[in-house]
């Protein structure tokens, strides 16, 4: 069953940190399985989400073997996913990995597209640091694309989806994971002229978190690894691996739900 007409349903995953199919390290098989029971709860959902959006850091090393072993998991679900690139992929190795399902160019300087065919449209914002950091970076090309971007359904619901958070997180250790304090300035200062964008939705922290970026709700979501995951949960969640199901119901917006796989 899927959603009603006019309304959307996101399940957002994040920092699956997958290693190769044949990776020694045990570590690497429970993540794989956390990752497999997020995907077969969601595929158990009813009403079917519209959309997947994975917000990075896929792979531990962002290598091709990686790749392919985090694509045949993500095989199984029964509906749209969409990527972007986490501190631990590099761009040009997601680009590659998914370029064939149409939405990412293999040549592109930074990942960057738009989703047209749901009721809130879908926006990749690629917050990778040129330097190869940890931290990310939006330069003026990428804010310069977002703003175009942005103007071309001024009318249309818009969710932007990326790896670092551009707010503190003031649970983390470091809670702020930009290299400049003016890349989350910037970033807001293009959010507030697009009263459209509804929401922002990040991963990277590894911890559940809420803030407002231009006036618009934001939020990061835990890691599905659980051997990374941060912050306090309860004790019938150990060992179990968390994601989110975000619902838009028209002018009431996003309504975000933490899910327990195989709940």
């Amino acid at each position: 069953m899927k959603a009603k007409s006019g309304t959307m349903i996101i399940a957002q995953i994040t920092d699956t940190h997958l290693g190769a199919a044949n990776a020694a390290d045990p570590m690497f098989g429970a993540r794989a399985e956390n990752l497999r029971e997020c995907v077969a709860d969601i595929n158990g959902l009813d009403p079917m989400p519209d959309a997947v959006i994975h917000t990075g850091d896929m792979t531990q090393h962002g290598q091709a073997a990686e790749y392919v072993h985090a694509r045949s998991l993500l095989a199984a679900l029964g509906v749209p996913l969409y990527v972007t690139p986490g501190n631990r992929d590099g761009r040009q190795e997601m680009a590659r990995a998914f370029a064939g399902d149409g939405y990412i160019k293999p040549d592109c300087a930074f990942v960057h597209y738009a989703v047209e065919k749901h009721p809130v449209r879908l926006v990749a914002v690629d917050s990778l640091a040129a330097d190869g950091s940890t931290k990310g970076d939006l330069c003026h090309d990428r804010l310069a694309a977002l703003d175009a971007t942005l103007a071309e359904a001024p009318a249309q619901p818009t969710a932007l989806f990326m790896h670092h958070p551009p707010f503190d997180v003031t649970t983390a250790p470091d809670p702020f994971a930009y290299q400049r304090r003016g890349a989350a300035a910037d970033l807001a200062a293009v959010v507030s002229r697009h009263p459209q964008v509804i929401r922002i939705f990040a991963g990277h922290m590894h911890r559940p978190w809420l803030a407002t970026v231009g006036g618009v709700a934001a939020s990061t979501v835990p890691s599905i690894a659980v051997d990374l995951r941060k912050g306090r949960y309860a004790p019938t969640m150990a060992g179990r691996p968390v994601y989110q199901v975000h619902r838009f119901e028209g002018d009431l917006g996003f309504a975000s739900e933490t899910r327990l796989a195989g709940s």
